[in-house]
């Protein structure tokens, strides 16, 4: 199968799954340098469940505003704009890819954990190391692995076949979804984006999560995801048995993060690793929440 015909029939499907509206306006918004927060309020507030929703996910752990967050506005007012944008997306993702139909073959629910533990390192990281993003880590390493899904749903034999032979003779799944694909899981993810109108920087990520050395734009942003999805992996959540063989040293994350972030030959890296445990327990928990 070659990329043009994935792309084709991806571009194809009409019961693709799509976002809800409320995730598609606050994207939307986001694009304005400008927006404000009363815009991103009024489009919230326009779905009671996705209000009720982050309200609870603020006042979890998680965040550390235990109990004192009652409204939409102070939400706004102590999250900031973009982590309550980070919210939405992160709800409207997880509720609508969780209604597809299920796959024996495919551990969905720790796939999720795997995604959400991610996003939850690669915003802990991206603090560590003093980087900037503007929440955007934490919405990038939460999809990085969304076209595994489409694969899941929408070419179910070949991922079967796919997952089937990575496990049996210790061949990286990547190297199969070439094989048979033509196309991997990261490029298909990133077409999907691209069709949902999602920041580019976010695309990037997303299609070179698992070389960032080959993109030509925000470097930065990809390596942060690629190191919080190798110590994913290194923790023992996830579905990439040849990442959990990778040096962190030596991979290509941290050797360009090293670049943007010096410092980060300073990181203990076997205290950060320890420190991980608690941002598994909160992924944890925000998939509790979302699902209540």
């Amino acid at each position: 199968m070659h990329i043009e015909q994935i792309q084709a029939r991806i571009s194809g499907i009409e019961n693709i799954a799509t976002l809800p509206h409320v995730a598609t306006e606050i994207l939307s918004i986001l694009q304005n340098q400008n927006a404000s927060m009363r815009q991103i309020a009024d489009v919230i507030e326009k779905d009671p469940s996705i209000t009720a929703k982050i309200l609870k996910i603020s006042n979890s752990p998680i965040w550390g505003f235990s109990g004192r967050i009652d409204n939409l506005q102070r939400a706004l007012v102590l999250l900031g704009l973009k982590q309550v944008s980070n919210i939405v997306i992160a709800v409207s993702m997880y509720t609508t890819f969780n209604k597809l139909k299920p796959n024996p073959e495919f551990d969905r629910e720790k796939f999720w954990l795997h995604s959400i533990g991610t996003s939850q390192i690669a915003k802990s990281l991206a603090q560590k190391l003093g980087l900037n993003f503007h929440g955007e880590e934490f919405v990038a390493s939460l999809i990085h692995d969304i076209g595994k899904i489409i694969l899941d749903q929408f070419f179910t034999d070949t991922f079967v076949q796919i997952l089937k032979e990575s496990h049996e003779q210790g061949i990286p799944s990547l190297e199969l979804e070439k094989q048979f694909l033509g196309a991997t899981h990261a490029q298909i993810g990133a077409w999907l984006l691209e069709r949902w109108k999602f920041p580019h920087s976010i695309i990037r990520a997303v299609g070179y999560h698992h070389n960032p050395i080959a993109v030509d734009a925000n470097k930065d942003l990809v390596a942060t995801i690629r190191l919080a999805d190798v110590m994913c992996e290194l923790w023992g959540i996830g579905f990439d048995e040849d990442i959990k063989a990778v040096d962190l040293y030596s991979d290509s994350g941290w050797r360009i993060l090293k670049q943007f972030a010096p410092q980060i030959i300073r990181l203990d890296v076997e205290r950060f690793l320890f420190e991980v445990d608690k941002e598994i327990e909160k992924a944890k928990m925000f998939i509790e929440l979302v699902n209540e």
